[in-house]
């Protein structure tokens, strides 16, 4: 095991990853027993975990996945609806500053992933069971807690944005008659988000991802599109920065904000029929998904300048495909929110209730867990209705900076520490971990700065009726 000083408190630690390690080598039965010997006192976390592993509805079934699928799975975790915010947030940060910062946290996004995945391979078990059996279930509360934090965030946010899109189409549809403020149609959205989180089994909500995908797919190439159109006729947009001395620290958070995949790098590791190429395909995949975020950051910016929204949708001009975009986008995210929750809505439903608590047997349960489910979404739309439009940008940066942060940085440079065999690999995983806690730390007073004392923010798109 790795050189570490010898004290009691280590020892202890050093002798429970040796039990936990030689559990896996021996027969199953003698196995099973010592995995139900440490593990029957938290058997509620350990079911909760579960379900995160299952967000994804095309999941890899395990030990069958090829490399090909991996990287696929990678692609399709990370592209997903957290990439429309990055154009707005080249507003924070400048173009240069924004695209550097892109390619460094991509990095550094790679380096602890992979030690994330050295990890996994050596102890197996998913992102809470390893934090279970390396620091135990204090940990593993820690995983959760912030599993769920960066959910509800992520949901929170596409909330907002849903609603600006869907205001922003009828607005224009309607010759620029708005009934109501767009942070309205919120409340609308959850109405429709909240019966399908009564649904037990995320597979019977596959449909939903695919039809989410081929949107999102849609709504980048037309993004792409309209922002390349846009420069070609007018030319880049007014008062591009190279950086934003004074609000280039929002960036940080949204950057980390994009990676929302990294809840999923373990899932998939266990999916592979040979876990031993996963690395080469991370490496592979980091690539490709840093030059997609930095491609749709960079050209959204570019075509609009100061004037980009917090989300570049909408910014479009008013045409019949750019509201067929707006829509398509808004159905998109209402379709990913139930997936999105589904893990925090597992998590908190089992922590109230139990694992053995069924609503197959009694309606008292099922009811008092569908109302549950029903709150959390709840509290997600009222956060998103008090953040509102013009706060997108600070409120992404924010789950960025205090919910993406831990699951990016601290836990793997943590769970590495454990098990590194060398005083280098060590050291380097205690910058990591301090980096991500000190990173973090200075990126939640900035963002808290921000709201103080707001900046001003762009003025917002001019109300054209749909052009024919």
């Amino acid at each position: 095991m790795s050189s570490i000083p010898n004290n009691r408190p280590t020892v202890q630690s050093n002798h429970q990853i040796e039990s936990y390690l030689s559990a896996r080598s021996k027969p199953t039965s003698e196995k099973e027993e010592i995995e139900r010997h440490h593990q029957e006192d938290d058997r509620v976390s350990a079911d909760c975990e579960k379900s995160f592993s299952e967000e994804q509805i095309e999941h890899v079934p395990e030990g069958t996945g090829s490399p090909s699928k991996a990287l696929f799975m990678l692609l399709k975790v990370f592209v997903g609806t957290g990439v429309i915010f990055l154009p707005g947030s080249f507003v924070s940060g400048g173009l240069i500053f924004s695209i550097c910062l892109m390619v460094f946290v991509a990095c550094l996004c790679l380096v602890a992933f992979q030690l994330l995945v050295k990890v996994q391979r050596l102890m197996g078990g998913s992102y809470g069971d390893l934090a279970y059996a390396l620091y135990g279930p204090w940990l593993r509360y820690c995983v959760q807690f912030f599993l769920c934090l960066s959910q509800m965030g992520f949901v929170a946010s596409y909330l907002i944005f849903i609603s600006e899109n869907i205001g922003l189409a009828v607005q224009t549809l309607s010759n620029c008659y708005s009934p109501f403020e767009a942070k309205y149609y919120i409340w609308m959205v959850i109405a429709i988000v909240i019966p399908v989180t009564w649904t037990r089994k995320i597979v019977r909500l596959s449909w939903f991802a695919i039809i989410a995908d081929v949107f999102i797919l849609f709504g980048l190439i037309c993004v792409l599109y309209f922002c390349s159109a846009q420069i070609a006729h007018n030319g880049p947009g007014p008062n591009i920065k190279n950086i934003n001395p004074n609000d280039f620290a929002l960036m940080i958070g949204t950057a980390v904000f994009s990676f929302e995949g990294v809840g999923m790098v373990v899932p998939i590791v266990e999916g592979m029929k040979e876990p031993e190429k996963f690395p080469r395909v991370l490496n592979i995949g980091m690539v490709i998904v840093a030059v997609i975020f930095i491609l749709i950051g960079t050209i959204g910016y570019v075509a609009y300048g100061e004037n980009t929204q917090a989300s570049v949708v909408a910014n479009l001009p008013r045409q019949p495909l750019s509201v067929t975009v707006q829509l398509l986008y808004a159905i998109a995210m209402i379709l990913t929110c139930p997936c999105m929750l589904y893990p925090a809505l597992t998590i908190i439903e089992r922590g109230i209730y139990g694992p053995n608590r069924s609503g197959r047997t009694s309606l008292k349960y099922k009811w008092g867990k569908n109302f549950v489910r029903s709150m959390i979404a709840i509290v997600c739309a009222a956060v998103s209705f008090g953040v509102g439009a013009d706060s997108l940008n600070k409120f992404v940066a924010l789950v960025g900076s205090v919910a993406c942060m831990p699951l990016c940085f601290i836990f793997p440079g943590m769970f590495h520490y454990k098990v590194a065999n060398n005083r280098w690999k060590k050291t380097g995983d205690v910058i990591l971990t301090i980096w991500g806690i000190g990173i973090m730390i200075y990126t939640l007073y900035v963002n808290i700065n921000s709201w103080v004392h707001p900046a001003p923010s762009a003025p917002a798109p001019e109300c054209i009726p749909v052009q024919q």
